[in-house]
């Protein structure tokens, strides 16, 4: 540390000069620094430096004074000293039981420091336990529990201290506290049950006291009991012959070390053959059994036979073992949610110590067992079988002791120690006893008592011979010695059988007399295997057929055996015919291999070498001990059989066709013989079982050479799986893998994986100096088994998709457990090994699934069709190693087909058909899943992805993150880590392999790792885009496309496009240059293809018109700069340049189709930007597919570009909108127009020569007709089209189209135009009568010549008549062939329709103009309206039924649509019918149809904006129609008709004034003398019909519409306001002659007047008006038509001459008053609308007094009389009022009147005015107004005359008059 001070401080200058104390850190680091030195030590095992660090940190005052809670730093040192107790007090423990005081002591600081450390406490009470102290031990046991109430260590010991102590009572509560978790603890179980046990026997412990205190961990004290060392010996003076042996338990080997202490001192115990020390061979043994009480450590093995009676009963379940006990007991199964949440909440401190104390193979059993193919039903049964066998073994050990007992009371009768030996090998010879360790000892027994030459039995003989062999052939020192022991008793038995029968020995017919036949059977099988030692094979087959003929002779063996036990051997336990012919089989493998296998195999005879081979190796079923010779260090298993099995392997694996079930066998026998060699398959009947291995057998020189071996057959088997599934996918006849096989592979693979986890992964957890690499080794081989018990399960067909999925989530789960699931196998250079193979398969069982369901629901077979936007691509559906090579040796791709494919992704169909094969097989096993089923499958394999890829990458990859607690973090997941460029260049190194062997719908599973990693990799470096030569090959004015062209499909094309992007200075592997400037050149040349994979590209799925929207542009712009960036590191890349065409392309076709139903043309036209960025993206589209037809490799390629590039060049000539409106804008057939059709024709000629397909030959005939090619030539293309694919509308509608075109075109005298289209005629009948004709004229023709006057011969012409008749011949033949376009389901095919209607305009027949109406009405008229568009967009789903319609000539098609209508094509339809189809109407004077055309057009929600434009054309046709109907009518003789289209065209006028301008100068008008002023003539005219009808009330409604137009500016112009003033005048004059038609004309007052005026007194009530019509004035207007005028003045002026000087007087007729009525309304409104326009005068007004009532005629000039002056309007008011009510009265009066009843009306709701018909009230000619024929008459109320009740009957009256 260093001390800081101001240097320029003088004062303080010297004090610096000493040193300073460190300070308190720096004491604080020292500290910390030796700590970890003691630890280190501690960890080299030197405990005596571990004790000195650690002391001195302690002895530290810095240490020694820290108090807890003074500071953080006083926390920190208390901390220190509390680890350093806590190890000092270990290091104590290690240094021997004289330090334990120490130890101990250590361990009580350190709780007094922290106390809620539960291991301080676990380790203090074991310690206390070792050395006696139960009461600490019990203290410390109860306070960890405190500690940590659950925890099963202290639990379990403190069980066993109160059983040590005594404590009945606190045994009891613990072990019920214990069973309350663990309701099947067996120790718990069995402490309660003894404790509370009510039987009482007596004399016997009772409860506690028969418990013994016993853990693995726990040592107790032992009891102290008397020795005989410490007893007082007196030797008598006279020794006795007498010995008693006291055995330790009632068992062979415990009374054969008992004898051979007496025989031989254990100092001098040896295998020797004579030794010094002899006992008298006169003395007596006596031997004494064993009580309960005297050995009670084994009173849990042998349950009392010696202190209970003989012959009594023996509890059988106390001698089963408690291990085995509690091995019996099966566990639940663990719920997948808890050990999420364990997993979870699990603490990684605690792991190791939680996983030392579990057992591993249970776990792996738990999660796949239920996974094993067939495996269930077999895994119970070995269940059951090894419990069974358990207590057959505790059987034996009961009826040992018994035995034991028996002889012991039985050979009381000996003739000493010797005598002794030999009863005891006889009868331990005759009891078939169990192998036990110790065996040697009988031998040592042997060997002793040997010279006493007592007469064995030949049973006897062979058991020593057996156990010598048995201990020689496992034993490596001294095996030649035990062998020839061996041999010693086998020549003792034919020693004896020599003398007991006089034949030989070989012929086994002489052993007939012999009862114990299986005796014989052991005796040539040990001489076998003898034999086999000295290397005599001869001998050997020979002994080896006799005991295989005494097993099999039933003559002999009248019994048959099946089995011959032989528990006393440890190699060979049991002995069967399979066992002898397994030998014999392994004999002629050895000879096959020396001789014939090996040149088979060489000659490749594969299949000759399976059938030689698979009889002798496979036939065992079970695992023999001599299929192996042992292990020799760093070498291989010297074993026949696997030499064989290998050679066998090959030879099934290269068979044509590959034999799979010799191949599964084989492997599966060599993975037994592998694990039986390792010492891990042990069972009683040499069978492989997952319950039969044990861990304890293992030792670390066995695992450390066999280990490596098996794993290398694991991976061989896993190898060996990948080809099999690839040649089940490709060949149909190999579906059915046997079961049994797959299930007895994956058995044994999950015995080898149980085997790692106990012996490897626990020793790793228990050895500190484990190196890291073996570690790692370990977990390859625990991966790689478990990755082949996966693919196992692929093989099986029948396995269902759930469970499957489930296995991959199990496996997965598996290897979390032990935190490796992110590993890598050995043989694997990237991480993650199973989890990139169980993402594979996840992502095909989807496919699966969904396939599979679709399916079943079509019920047919599957037929996957894969777009070209969203292929399904996969490489490697197992893994990347061999399988991969088998699939590409067993595709049938090309090689082009491989060449194609970016980064290594194979063609997607090799998916399709893993897919349809696999698909296929669920569906013939009939899968199938209800709808919640389906869905559960379904989040089933959502999850499992989605925790693969979580624990893969480190990213939840849910779009939901709601669902993110659901996936787990696993110990060795990924980090995922995003935070920096180094960062995420890592991540995408980890990504990137896996990236490139993912197909599309793998790689969307990446997109949010891709993008993360993006957010710090936006674009390429500054650099990079500042010399972008993508963009400027793609915007160049100056690049010629046509040269580009010219050259395409040659040999120098590429270099030509290459040359055309890049300049001479510029290279085409950019990124060699970059290496050394940009550190991420991987990133930025592998990123942006992965993400423009990933993304979503197509803008087709976003909203109608988001492409016209800036955000659309700004999206496509987005998606093209990722492939642009690509390709600037990767310009030769294919996909990129197609994926760029296939952008710009999607762009043009969005923008014109949202475009033309969106956007007006007019409107299109009108905004620059869309139509510059359609010609940009076919400019760039075009360029890009020059560059992918440069970098096409195969044939098919070349022509789907070529037919690209064609449709791109052709899509710019169409007549669409919304750049042309079918009218006026069409495209301009210029040089470019003729230069893209000449581009187009040629890309389609060679994509034909590559291909034949139908659709070129249809698309170069269109082109040839547009270029004006000869005619036969574009009919010719299409014959052929139609040839090629004879089911398709589309080539044989355009056939007979163009052959129908060429017709109407084409003049009527054109004979080659008819011979073409009599070439290709529809019907036979039809071209053979035309070439009749044809041949008729023309030898008419050339026969009839005739001399011109000047002497000239010349030819006549064919005779135009029969020209006609062929003409019209070739129009029905092609009018009915376009008619089977139209029928069944094609009815909607609305182009046929159309050039159906155009042919029978054109033709113009008779009612061939209906028809044609008729026929195009199908696409404008419905049940519901007589005007709509019943159109739809051709789709190629479209089919014809099944229905065929016959033609004329009898024969029928099938057609059915297969070239979709875009919908800007569908637009221009719509657009180009309805014109033709208004014209139509025209022509046929439909005018109702039309008016309703005009009003459907602006009305219709589909089309109205891209038929806006067509408003105009149809109300000007509309009008024309109208017009022309008008001029009909007045040709006619009933002129009165014109009024309805009068009415009409009124009407239109009304409701689009500002349209009529536009509308005289359409184009469809123009010719048809239609202007401006004859449009408003006729309106006039009906203006002027209505005024002569004197009409009130529609002239009132006219003038109140005109008036509303021109209140609005854009509505107003001079001519509306023209109409305005004829409406105005007319209706004036129309409301004057209406009311002197019903003024009266009285003689004198009537009386009711007479009445009101004596009794009234008002003012009003004393006037009266008075009326003088000026009748001339009426009809002078300078605006208005004389002529017209002239007829009204005649017509009405005998009426109003009359009304001079009237008084007016009210109308008494109920039908006057009325018209009256509606007269005064009529005058209000016109009162208020005209008070500013030019009324006509003529009208005088002015009031009498009521005294001159009784006149009729007032004369001017008397007194009282009053002039009214006001203006017209004010007047009519006033006339009304007084025809009313009779009287005159002021004008504001009559204004108020009027507004107070227009009031009332509108709070009763009846409105204004009707618009009903005006009636009228007119006099008849033969009556004058007011009176009766002679003009008088004495009743006034008959002199007024009811008028008549329609306008009618008014003109009828009046044409006498007017005659």
């Amino acid at each position: 540390m260093f001390s800081i001070a101001a240097i320029n401080d003088s004062d303080t200058g010297n004090e610096w000069n000493q040193p300073l104390a460190p300070s308190k850190e720096a004491q604080e680091f020292h500290l910390s620094q030796l700590y970890h030195d003691g630890l280190s030590r501690l960890q080299a095992k030197d405990y005596e430096k571990a004790r000195e660090h650690l002391e001195l940190v302690l002895k530290d005052p810095l240490v020694l004074n820290a108090e807890a809670g003074n500071s953080t730093k006083s926390d920190h040192l208390l901390q220190l000293r509390f680890l350093a107790l806590k190890n000092l007090a270990l290091v104590f423990s290690q240094l021997g039981s004289s330090y334990n005081e120490n130890a101990l002591g250590c361990y009580l600081q350190a709780a007094e420091i922290d106390g809620k450390d539960f291991v301080v406490w676990n380790q203090l009470g074991m310690l206390a336990c070792s050395m006696g102290s139960l009461s600490i031990a019990r203290w410390a046991f109860e306070q960890g529990l405190v500690c940590s109430p659950n925890n099963w260590n202290c639990m379990e010991k403190l069980l066993e201290v109160l059983i040590a102590i005594g404590d009945e009572v606190s045994c009891l509560l613990v072990s019920e506290h214990i069973l309350t978790h663990w309701p099947s603890h067996s120790r718990a179980l069995h402490v309660k049950s003894i404790i509370e046990d009510p039987e009482l026997i007596p004399f016997a412990p009772r409860s506690i006291d028969k418990l013994v205190p016993k853990h693995t961990h726990l040592k107790f004290p032992e009891k102290r009991k008397a020795s005989d060392q410490n007893l007082v010996m007196y030797t008598p003076k006279r020794q006795k012959k007498k010995i008693e042996i006291q055995l330790s338990e009632a068992s062979w080997m415990a009374l054969v070390s008992e004898l051979l202490g007496i025989l031989c001192p254990l100092s001098t115990s040896d295998l020797v053959p004579e030794t010094d020390v002899h006992i008298s061979e006169d003395i007596t043994l006596t031997v004494k059994l064993p009580s309960i009480s005297a050995n009670p450590s084994s009173s849990d093995k042998i349950s009392g036979p010696a202190a209970a009676p003989f012959g009594s009963d023996i509890n059988l379940s106390s001698c089963i073992p408690l291990k085995e006990k509690e091995g019996c007991e099966e566990q639940p199964q663990e719920r997948r949610s808890s050990r999420l949440e364990r997993l979870r909440s699990r603490k990684p401190e605690k792991e190791e110590s939680e996983m030392a104390n579990k057992d591993l193979s249970k776990i792996i059993k738990q999660f796949l067992a239920p996974y094993i193919v067939d495996g269930i039903g077999t895994m119970n049964s070995q269940q059951a079988t090894d419990v069974s066998s358990s207590l057959e073994t505790g059987c034996s050990q009961d009826q040992e002791s018994a035995d034991v007992i028996e002889f012991v009371q039985t050979a009381t009768e000996h003739f000493g120690p010797y005598h002794f030996g030999e009863l005891l090998l006889e009868k331990i010879a005759s009891s078939y006893i169990s192998h036990h360790d110790s065996m040697v000892k009988i031998l040592e027994l042997e060997k002793l008592i040997r010279p006493w030459r007592y007469k064995r039995t030949k049973e006897c003989s062979l058991f020593l011979a057996e156990i010598y062999y048995d201990i020689g052939s496992v034993e490596e020192p001294g095996a030649c010695s035990f062998m020839s022991e061996a041999s010693y008793h086998l020549c003792k038995i034919i020693e004896s059988a020599a003398l007991s029968y006089s034949s030989h020995i070989g012929r086994y017919k002489s052993l007939s007399l012999c009862s114990n036949h299986c005796y014989w059977v052991r005796f040539f099988w040990l001489s076998s295997q003898l034999s086999q030692l000295e290397g005599d094979e001869e001998r050997v087959q020979k002994e080896l057929s006799l005991a295989l003929s005494l097993f099999i002779d039933k003559e002999v063996m009248t019994s048959h055996p099946g089995t011959i036990s032989m528990h006393h051997c440890k190699v060979t336990k049991k002995l069967s015919i399979d066992r002898v012919l397994y030998e014999m089989h392994l004999m002629e493998v050895d000879r096959a291999l020396k001789k014939s296998v090996k040149q088979m195999f060489e000659k490749k005879m594969h299949d000759e070498c399976i059938s030689t081979l698979a009889p002798l190796l496979l036939s065992a079923e079970v695992v023999y001990d001599s299929c192996h010779d042992g292990v020799k260090e760093g070498k291989r298993f010297l074993s026949v059989e696997l030499n064989a099995l290998d050679v066998l392997i090959k030879s099934a694996g290269l068979s044509s066709p590959m034999n799979i079930d010799a191949l599964l066998s084989s492997h599966k026998r060599k993975l037994q013989i592998l694990l039986a060699g390792s010492g891990i398959l042990i069972s009683s009947d040499n069978k492989c079982s997952m319950d039969s291995f044990t861990v304890s057998q293992l030792n670390e020189n066995t695992w450390k050479h066999c280990g490596p071996l098996v794993a290398e057959a694991v991976k061989a088997v896993s190898q060996s799986v990948s080809k099999i599934k690839c040649v089940i996918n490709s060949d149909e006849y190999c579906k059915n893998v046997p079961g049994t096989l797959v299930g007895g592979i994956q058995s044994l693979l999950v015995v080898f994986m149980c085997s790692i986890a106990n012996f490897c992964f626990t020793k790793k957890l228990t050895c500190v100096d484990a190196r890291e690499s073996t570690e790692q080794v370990q977990q390859g081989y625990f991966l790689d088994a478990a990755v082949a018990f996966l693919k196992l399960q692929h093989l099986y067909h029948s396995v269902p998709v759930k469970s499957q999925a489930e296995l991959i989530v199990a496996i997965h789960d598996l290897l979390a457990e032990f935190g490796i699931c992110c590993a890598r196998g050995n043989d694997d250079k990237e991480e993650g090994t199973f989890l990139r193979l169980a993402i594979k398969h996840l992502l095909t069982l989807d496919v699966k699934l969904k396939s599979s369901i679709n399916s079943i629901n079509r019920k047919q077979d599957i037929n996957f069709i894969i777009s070209k936007d969203n292929d399904l691509k996969i490489s490697e559906p197992f893994e990347k190693g061999s399988f991969d090579n088998s699939i590409t040796e067993s595709s049938s791709c090309s090689q082009d087909d491989k060449n194609r494919v970016s980064f290594g992704i194979s063609k997607p169909e090799s998916l399709c058909a893993i897919t349809r094969i696999e698909s296929n097989e669920v569906i013939e096993r009939g899968e199938m899943w209800t709808e919640d089923e389906r869905e559960e499958l379904e989040l089933t394999i959502d999850s499992a992805l989605d925790q693969c890829f979580k624990c893969l990458y480190g990213l939840n990859l849910r779009l939901d993150s709601s669902c993110e607690e659901d996936l787990v973090k696993h110990r060795n997941t990924s980090q995922g880590d995003y935070e920096t460029k180094e960062q995420c260049a890592d991540v995408f190194q980890y990504v990137l392999p896996y990236a490139k062997a993912s197909s599309r719908s793998e790689l969307v599973k990446l997109r949010r790792v891709l993008r993360a990693i993006r957010k710090h990799f936006p674009q390429p470096p500054d650099d990079v885009l500042s010399t972008n030569a993508i963009d400027k090959f793609l915007d160049d004015p100056d690049l010629c496309e046509d040269k580009l062209s010219e050259h395409a499909g040659s040999a120098i094309f590429l270099d030509t496009v290459m040359k055309a992007v890049f300049s001479e200075n510029e290279s085409t592997k950019p990124w060699l240059s970059m290496e050394n400037s940009d550190p991420y050149i991987e990133v930025h040349r592998h990123l942006y293809y992965l993400l423009s994979q990933s993304e979503e590209m197509s803008a087709s799925d976003k909203w109608a018109g988001f492409i016209l929207t800036k955000e659309g542009e700004d999206f496509l712009q987005q998606n093209a700069k990722l492939f642009k960036y690509d390709l600037l590191y990767n310009p030769m890349h294919f996909e990129s340049w197609e994926g760029l065409s296939r952008i710009y392309d999607e762009e043009v076709d969005l923008l014109l189709n949202d475009g033309s139903k969106q956007i007006n043309v007019l409107d299109w036209r009108k905004n620059n930007t869309l139509t510059q960025r359609v010609e940009a993206s076919r400019r760039r589209s075009r360029r890009c597919l020059l560059m992918t037809l440069g970098l096409a490799k195969e044939t098919s390629q070349q022509a789907e570009i070529h037919q690209l590039l064609a449709l791109v060049y052709y899509d710019a000539l169409q007549n669409v909108v919304p750049f042309y409106d079918q009218r006026i804008i069409l495209p301009l057939k210029d040089a470019t127009w003729t230069t893209f059709c000449q581009n187009a024709l040629s890309h389609f000629k060679r994509a034909f020569k590559h291909k034949e397909d139908w659709s070129h030959a249809f698309y170069i005939g269109k082109l040839s007709e547009k270029l004006g090619h000869p005619h036969d030539v574009s009919l010719s293309y299409y014959a052929q089209a139609v040839t090629l694919n004879p089911n398709a509308v589309d080539p044989f509608y355009r056939l007979h189209a163009s052959r129908l075109k060429l017709l109407f075109k084409s003049e009527k005298q054109d004979e080659d135009a008819l011979k073409v289209v009599t070439a290709h005629c529809f019907a036979q009948s039809t071209q053979e009568s035309v070439n009749n004709i044809f041949k008729g004229l023309f030898s008419e023709s050339s026969n009839s010549t005739v001399h011109s006057v000047d002497g000239t011969s010349s030819s006549e012409l064919p005779d135009s008549k029969n020209i006609e008749n062929v003409r019209k011949l070739l129009y029905e033949d092609c009018l009915s062939a376009l008619e089977i376009c139209v029928e069944g389901d094609l009815k909607h095919f609305h182009k046929a329709r159309y050039m159906i209607s155009q042919g029978l305009y054109r033709r113009g027949g008779p009612g061939d103009i209906e028809r044609a109406k008729e026929e195009l009405s199908f696409c404008f008229k419905s049940s519901r309206s007589s005007f709509t568009v019943n159109m739809w967009e051709i789709d190629s789903t479209v089919k014809k039924g099944k229905r065929k319609n016959a033609g004329p000539s009898g024969n029928k098609r099938c057609l059915e649509v297969n070239l979709a209508e875009s919908s800007r094509k569908f637009i221009t339809c719509v657009r180009k019918y309805i014109l033709f189809y208004l014209k139509l109407l025209e022509e046929t004077g439909d005018i109702s149809t039309l008016d309703r055309a005009y009003i459907s057009l602006r009305a219709d929600k589909r089309f109205s904006v891209c038929l806006e434009d067509l408003v105009p054309v149809g109300m000007g046709i509309c009008i024309k129609a109208l017009i022309s109907c008008i001029s009909q009518t007045d040709n006619g003789s009933n002129v009165e008709n014109t009024e309805p289209f009068l009415e009409k065209l009124f009407n239109l006028f009304l409701d689009q004034v500002n349209l009529w301008p536009e509308i005289c100068t359409l184009t469809e008008l123009k010719g048809s003398e239609l202007t401006t002023d004859s449009l408003f003539g006729y309106l006039c005219r009906y203006i002027q019909l209505l005024e002569t009808q004197v009409k009130v009330e529609t002239l009132e409604l006219i003038n109140e519409k005109i008036r509303k137009r021109l209140k609005n500016p854009k509505m107003a112009n001079s001519q509306c306001a023209k109409i305005y003033r004829h409406v105005s005048a007319s209706w004036c004059r129309s409301l004057v002659i209406s009311m002197a038609l019903i003024t009266p004309v009285h003689t004198r007052v009537a009386a009711n007047i007479h009445g009101s005026n004596s009794s009234g007194g008002s003012f009003e009530s004393e006037h009266l008006l008075c009326v003088d019509l000026q009748s001339e004035e009426l009809w002078c207007s300078a605006f208005e038509d004389s002529k017209h005028l002239k007829n009204l003045e005649t017509k009405w002026s005998p009426l109003l001459s009359k009304i001079k000087n009237l008084i007016i007087k009210r109308v008494l007729d109920e039908d006057n008053l009325e018209t009256a009525n509606l007269l005064l309304r009529s005058s209000y409104s016109f009162y208020k609308d005209t008070s500013c326009a030019l009324l006509p005068s003529g009208i005088n007004l002015y009031t009498v007094p009521a005294q001159l009532s009784t006149e009729t005629y007032i004369q001017p000039g008397i007194d009282g009389i009053d002039i009214i002056d006001t203006n017209t309007s004010r007047k009519l008011l006033l006339w009304a009022y007084s025809l009313l009510h009779g009287h005159y009265t002021n004008i504001s009066y009559v204004i108020k009147y009027c507004e107070e009843y227009a009031r009332s009306r509108m709070r009763k709701g009846t409105g204004t005015t009707s618009s009903t018909p005006n009636t009228i009230v007119q006099a008849t000619t033969s009556v004058e107004p007011g009176g009766n024929k002679e003009g008088t008459g004495t009743n006034p109320e008959a002199e007024v005359h009811a008028p008549p009740t329609n306008v009618s009957q008014k003109f009828k009256s009046d044409k006498p008059e007017e005659k």
